[in-house]
């Protein structure tokens, strides 16, 4: 069967890049919503006509391979996403796409073995950084990044923690800032998955990394003046 191709990104805010590449499996990191509008109407149109599109043209390798995603600060439509709403979604994407709202979810994938499973923790909950959805204090993330696995395979959050610089701004006014969200940190620290990807500081390090046993990188496709940046990460496991 050869390896598993991974595909992983972020902070699309309505840009949708073309893929070329079949995949396995494509993980989006959250605030796929253009950033302009945070109105439920706009939002779950949007998801429903042209994300939607969008899902229907990605180079899906097989009828294994699935698109992994979670919502973001600016995903409004997320927080009260009707279920009429996502019912046409999946419906029009084929069931094709898995939504995690802090969350576990079992990838299964055929192998010369047989059926291996990797298991994925995302969720979309950020420290407080202006008044956005999905942002709470400190003693709530503990209690939403508690539900962790030990055993997870892959983690993504659409905050990034400060370590290894995923949190640091790089561009503009902010430039060198560590916005970092420390209460992760002790999460990924803690749980050790053996890849980690986020996004949210958009100019976030993103050089994909081995620290202290977790490969991650900041997937943001855009930078921090909103703009397509950062190309997609594709790797094999």
């Amino acid at each position: 069967m050869g390896k598993l191709k991974v595909i992983v990104t972020s902070d699309l805010h309505g840009n949708l890049p073309v893929i070329i590449s079949p995949f396995d499996l494509f993980l989006i990191c959250g605030d796929n919503c253009p950033a302009h509008s945070h109105y439920y109407s706009f939002q779950s149109e949007w998801f429903k006509t042209d994300f939607a599109d969008w899902i229907n043209t990605l180079p899906f390798k097989n009828e294994w391979s699935k698109v992994v995603m979670i919502w973001g600060n600016h995903d409004y439509v997320g927080k009260r996403l009707h279920e009429e709403d996502l019912h046409i979604f999946n419906e029009k994407t084929k069931n094709r796409v898995v939504i995690l709202n802090n969350n576990t979810y079992d990838y299964e994938y055929l192998t010369d073995n047989g059926i291996e499973t990797l298991k994925i923790f995302g969720t979309p909950y950020c420290k407080i950084f202006g008044n956005w959805a999905f942002m709470v204090n400190d003693e709530q993330l503990g209690y939403y990044y508690n539900e962790m696995p030990y055993d997870c395979d892959i983690v993504i959050s659409h905050d990034s923690p400060s370590i290894n610089g995923l949190g640091t701004i790089n561009q503009g006014w902010n430039n060198g800032y560590d916005a970092g969200n420390e209460v992760l940190d002790e999460y990924i620290k803690q749980r050790k998955p053996k890849y980690f990807f986020s996004g949210h500081i958009h100019s976030g390090n993103h050089n994909f990394e081995d620290v202290n046993g977790t490969m991650m990188a900041n997937v943001s496709y855009i930078d921090e003046h909103y703009k397509p940046k950062y190309l997609p990460l594709e790797f094999e496991i």
